[in-house]
């Protein structure tokens, strides 16, 4: 029984060796962690995992797949196979059986194209304690992710990602290493999520700044955050103690500059 792709899954099956232990390799799997794969498919990449960590979930949507998964990861008792989307899963819940001292929860996985952005933004919001993330990504995404402050592919994920954790962009992969060949390269990319103690809601805070100040690009970031409806009266002052230039458009901001801009908000809020 062979791998048949789902187009409503977007699913480009990794089939080259080589490029499968690189991936190893760059994760560097560990035998205290609980690792997590997220889109495992038929195994290729699980059954190179599962013997080097304590216990691997295999978690995979596609049903007609689940038999093939199971047959592959046979050989390793610490594999489990879990139907299920990572996007309706709770991902906490599943692995706080697990946890301990010593124990890292780590997360990996080849994501589809068409939902790899909603998925880290799933993770992103997770209360797991997730220790990092490696993920094959379209290249497109990955650059969005680690682009620089005034590049074209700087955006609201950008600041997001590079905001919440340390991120560091890996190797490209040709699209004729996928079956189905897609039509774009992809590229790994690691990110380890940041500890942050800081107080409740600020980052509900730090996420409405960013989307207000990107919702419209070819504004001013002062004009941006005056047609936000709770920051509109307060946009300008809110840039003068910032010390920012509100002439300046959403991309050219640095994530800390828009860290500055949520803690002052969030102050404000508290002495309201």
């Amino acid at each position: 029984m062979d791998s048949v792709p789902k187009k409503r899954y977007g699913q480009h099956f990794l089939r080259d060796t080589g490029i499968m232990n690189r991936i190893v390799d760059l994760v560097r799997p560990e035998a205290a962690d609980l690792m997590v794969e997220i889109g495992s498919g038929d195994g290729a990449l699980s059954i190179r995992l599962a013997p080097k960590v304590l216990r691997l979930f295999a978690l995979e949507i596609d049903f007609d797949l689940i038999p093939l998964l199971r047959q592959a990861l046979l050989p390793f008792p610490n594999a489990e196979v879990i139907a299920a989307d990572i996007l309706n899963a709770d991902l906490a819940a599943l692995v706080a059986p697990y946890l301990g001292p010593g124990i890292s929860l780590r997360l990996a996985g080849n994501l589809p194209y068409n939902i790899g952005t909603a998925i880290i933004e799933r993770m992103l919001s997770s209360t797991a304690p997730i220790k990092d993330m490696s993920f094959m990504l379209q290249l497109e995404t990955a650059e969005r992710i680690g682009a620089a402050p005034g590049s074209k592919s700087y955006g609201y994920f950008s600041v997001l990602c590079q905001h919440l954790c340390e991120v560091r962009t890996g190797f490209k992969v040709s699209p004729a290493c996928f079956m189905p060949r897609p039509k774009v390269f992809s590229a790994m990319v690691s990110l380890r999520p940041r500890i942050r103690r800081v107080a409740g809601g600020y980052e509900d805070d730090f996420q409405m700044i960013a989307k207000a100040a990107f919702a419209h690009r070819r504004k001013t970031v002062a004009n941006s955050l005056k047609l936000h409806a709770e920051l509109k009266t307060m946009a300008e002052r809110l840039l003068r103690r910032a010390d920012l230039d509100g002439s300046r458009r959403a991309e050219d901001l640095s994530v800390e500059e828009y860290e500055r801009l949520a803690c002052l908000w969030h102050e404000r809020k508290g002495t309201a």
